[in-house]
């Protein structure tokens, strides 16, 4: 039972400004909500195949996750998914734009594994879907503010 969220965004910047942005994986840590320590496996920059590792900190617990690039099409697209027993989940960015002006689409899908998750993407799942969103939201308002887009 997976549980798919999404969330577009116009921001006020040339699209290569916006994907530069989003796929060096350290700014991972500017953004999405409780990510700290993103980097890629070896160093460099993001590709097709690469590994990314980062920690993730939900409700004070704090653990490694190791996600796979399995869409690499710049500037347009990324996308990648755990890849270690955490929570699975797929993320998929797709840009687009011009000189002037880009548009987001942050898709995030979750696969849930763990009886807690599996009840708060089954019974619970308008509360859930809520939160979720509610996040997607706060994590496009931080990816402006990291970006100096917004104050």
């Amino acid at each position: 039972m997976a549980a798919a969220f999404n969330i577009e965004a116009d921001f006020e910047c040339p699209l290569d400004q916006l994907w530069s942005f989003v796929s060096h994986v350290p700014n991972q840590d500017h953004w999405v909500f409780g990510m700290s320590d993103s980097e890629v496996v070896g160093g460099g920059e993001v590709g097709l195949g690469s590994e990314i590792v980062g920690t993730s900190t939900e409700q004070g617990k704090s653990l490694r996750v190791t996600m796979t690039v399995k869409e690499f099409d710049p500037p347009n697209r990324v996308s990648w998914e755990n890849t270690d027993g955490h929570t699975p989940f797929v993320t998929v960015i797709t840009c687009s734009g011009d000189d002037q002006a880009s548009r987001m689409k942050y898709e995030v899908t979750l696969y849930p594994s763990s009886l807690m998750m599996k009840i708060a993407m089954g019974p619970l799942r308008p509360l859930g879907s809520i939160v979720a969103n509610r996040m997607l939201r706060d994590e496009i308002a931080h990816l402006r503010q990291a970006m100096g887009l917004e104050s």
